[in-house]
């Protein structure tokens, strides 16, 4: 897969790495995320369920094109500074995923469901004991995520978060595009929304309410540790390299914006070529062309 802007420079890689077992900060770690489990508070419920983005969401690239469509109307963009918007958003998080990826595959380490119930097993542990069950004392092959059964940890490496790569990639060019950290959005999580435990979690209504673009990225990265997802590495390595990634799209896309970019390639004898051979369908988006084979003048 060819990045947009990742081999303009140096390559972008973690400055440390996960921490590896066996060692006293694997089980610190472990047990870290034992404790958010056991102690979830309302808001840890709120946001491990708001920043999932699991199946049937927008997951996390398209929850910050939604924030993207917030500053829009904040800023009353004209159809220009979208496209521009956008145009940066999007590869921050297509760079940002990729960084991300590549990673999981280099390290190739353990997810907290995992980790834990090999590290525990057969020990009694205090955790979230499941639906509607509260904090229990249970055997640690029997910890589980706070999530829905039917929504299983990522079946892929846990380091680093791809959550917290997506979000601070977006949040860092953002912050470029619109010249300041302000965001100003905010989100009612009602009671009961949880679809780990409807109707009962959270007990309250939580309001999330995001400052800055940086708050929002880092809320989507420890989301990920209340939820039960990753490790704390994981989630503040992907923050980092995230950023670095949404760093260099930006230079490479302000470079676009202002004409100071090298040529493209023209596309336009490819195009007329396809409109010669009536191999071009016209929607009904003004602007948008659809490429569809023109067989037996049909």
């Amino acid at each position: 897969m060819t990045p947009f802007a990742l081999d303009d420079g140096p390559v972008i890689t973690s400055t440390s790495g996960p921490i590896r077992y066996p060692s006293p900060e694997f089980t610190v770690q472990a047990q870290k995320i034992i404790s958010y489990n056991a102690n979830l508070t309302d808001y840890g419920v709120a946001i491990s369920q708001y920043w999932a983005d699991g199946p049937h969401t927008e997951f996390p690239p398209g929850h910050w094109a939604l924030f993207s469509q917030f500053v829009s109307f904040r800023d009353a963009h004209d159809i220009d500074e979208d496209a521009k918007m956008f145009f940066a958003v999007n590869n921050a998080t297509f760079d940002g995923g990729i960084i991300a990826w590549k990673l999981k595959r280099i390290f190739d380490s353990v997810r907290p469901i995992t980790a834990i119930r090999e590290l525990f097993r057969d020990q009694e542990i205090v955790a979230w004991g499941g639906p509607y069950s509260g904090t229990q004392t249970i055997l640690g092959q029997n910890w589980k995520p706070y999530q829905t059964e039917c929504f299983v940890t990522p079946a892929f490496a846990e380091f680093v978060s791809g959550h917290s790569a997506f979000s601070a990639a977006a949040a860092e060019v953002l912050r470029s595009y619109t010249g300041s950290d302000e965001f100003g959005a905010y989100y009612l999580y009602e009671a009961g929304d949880s679809p780990a435990e409807p109707n009962e979690a959270p007990s309250r209504s939580v309001l999330l309410k995001w400052d800055t673009f940086t708050q929002a990225a880092d809320e989507a990265g420890f989301s990920r540790r209340y939820g039960g997802i990753h490790f704390i590495q994981g989630d503040v390595q992907g923050r980092d390299v995230g950023k670095r990634a949404g760093e260099r799209v930006w230079r490479k896309a302000a470079s676009f914006f202002d004409g100071s970019a090298p040529p493209v390639t023209d596309l336009s004898g490819v195009i007329d070529e396809l409109l010669e051979q009536n191999n071009v369908y016209i929607s009904l988006y003004p602007g948008r062309v659809v490429y569809l084979p023109y067989v037996d003048g049909q």
